[in-house]
Order: C-alpha cells, then structure tokens, then sequence
C-alpha cells in the first residue's frame, strides 16, 4: 500500500511508500520511524482512520480505534452519553449495561459522570479514555500512545489496570508506535519494525530497532538542518547583495553637529 498526505497548497508527501507487510495474528509490533508521519499513517490506515492512496489494505478482523488518538469525544455530552454511544457501536453483549457498568466503575468519576467532559480535569478525560479502551474486545489494537502507562507503579489504580490490559491483549495482535509509547512498547512488544522515507528497513529486536531508529532520526535532522542552512545562506547572500546596491552610490552619511549644532555647542561639548 501507498499513502501520501498532503498540507495546504503543497505537493503530496509519500509517508508510506508501496509498503508490503503481514502482520500474523497475535503479534506484538512496535513500530520505530525517523518521522512520526510515517508511523501514525501506519496505525491510521489499520484502524480505517484514514484512507490509502494506493494498493491494498486487508485487515482480517476487527480493529479497535487508535489509542491515544483524538478520540471522536463529544465535550458537550456527559462520560454516560459518550459511552452509551460507543456501546451502541462496539458493544457485543444484549445487556448493553455490562459494559456500560464497567465504564463507570473504572473510570470512578463519581456524580461527574453524569456531568459534561466540558467540566473534566486532564486526569479525568484520561481515566475516561482508558475505560473506554478496556471495555470492548477487539481483535487488533493499534497504540499510538498509552497515556500515564506506568505498569512498574506501585498506585493500586495502576496495578489493577496492568491486570486488566493483561486480560484484555491476551492473544490479541498489538501495533504500537514505539516512539510515541515507548513504555507500553517495551512492556508489550516483543518485536520491531523500523520505518525510515516510508518503507520498512529493518524488522528485528526491540534494542536494534530502537538504536536503528535513532540513528535514522538523527540522520533525517542533520539534513534537515543542513537544508535550513542552506535557505538561510541564500537570505543572506540576497540581504548583502541588496546592502551592496544600496551602498554603492548613497553619498555618507553626515555628522548631524556639523549641520546643526552651532560651534560654541560643540566647543562646550568637547
């Protein structure tokens, strides 16, 4: 498949370049690139987020939002109405307070759940957006970005989400954006993948890929900035041309005190 993207006016960039992969089932993938474009087109184009440019895309079972993208989260509308909308959606139980239920109780947001996100902490919307994940089983989870994960913590909060990811994942085929969760990557994964001008370069370890993708990282800046250079060189070989024509005939400048100061002030002065 061939993805391109395209901002403003501008000419469309190539972010994954007639890219063939299979991803088997139940595998554990992170995904290491020298651009996040390129990896997060990746996960959106799994999740039907986005569409392809070119080629196929064949996706054999049901996939599960982007988590930590923008969730479609309508701010007006209380955690009860988010969720019930999802239930609607993803929910597989006839009894759809099940999940609803689970929703609630992860999240423990108390009377506020009842209250429009408008009204919500950071902290709040994030525990939220984490019940939400949790409450559907789906057969592949792109990760773009696991907020707060810490499954090392030692907050019983935390503990219990661990076992409930654990649960959750269990056969289950993870992609993760290594570079946007890497955490949840190292926790998780159990292999790479590392993109670099859209095409997979590398599949290996979790260190090799990781050590790789710096390297790509690092290699992207430096022409990056030798580009920026370079645009600046030009500015200011245009700045000293333009100081060279208007230098080039302009008669000097004059002392202001031999034009306007009589001599007695310039003599008290000196």
């Amino acid at each position: 498949m061939t993805k391109r993207s395209s901002t403003g006016g501008s000419a469309p960039n190539v972010v994954l370049d007639d890219i063939t992969y299979t991803i088997p089932p139940g595998k554990r993938l992170a995904v290491f690139s020298g651009s996040q474009e390129s990896s997060r087109a990746f996960l959106n184009c799994l999740a039907g987020h986005e569409p392809i440019s070119s080629g196929n895309l064949l996706v054999a079972g049901c996939s599960s939002w982007v988590i930590g993208s923008r969730m479609p989260l309508m701010p007006a509308l209380s955690a009860r109405a988010n969720a019930e909308f999802l239930v609607s959606l993803y929910g597989v139980y006839e009894d759809d307070t099940r999940e609803l239920d689970f929703i609630r109780q992860l999240c423990d947001l108390g009377e506020l759940f009842d209250e429009p996100l408008e009204k919500y902490s950071v902290g709040m919307k994030d525990r939220l957006k984490l019940a939400l994940a949790l409450a559907f089983q789906f057969e592949i989870y792109p990760v773009m970005r696991w907020d707060g994960w810490n499954c090392r913590s030692e907050v019983p909060f935390m503990r219990q989400v661990k076992r409930l990811v654990d649960r959750r994942l269990e056969g289950r085929t993870v992609i993760v954006e290594a570079s946007g969760s890497q955490s949840f990557a190292r926790d998780y994964c159990s292999e790479g993948i590392v993109l670099k001008d859209g095409k997979v370069i590398f599949q290996g370890s979790l260190d090799e890929s990781a050590v790789l993708a710096k390297e790509v990282r690092a290699a992207r800046k430096d022409r990056s900035l030798s580009r920026s250079l370079r645009q600046h060189s030009d500015v200011e070989s245009s700045l000293e041309s333009t100081m060279n024509d208007l230098l080039g005939d302009a008669p000097l400048a004059q002392d202001p005190w031999e034009t306007k100061a009589p001599d007695s002030v310039k003599t008290n002065l000196l």
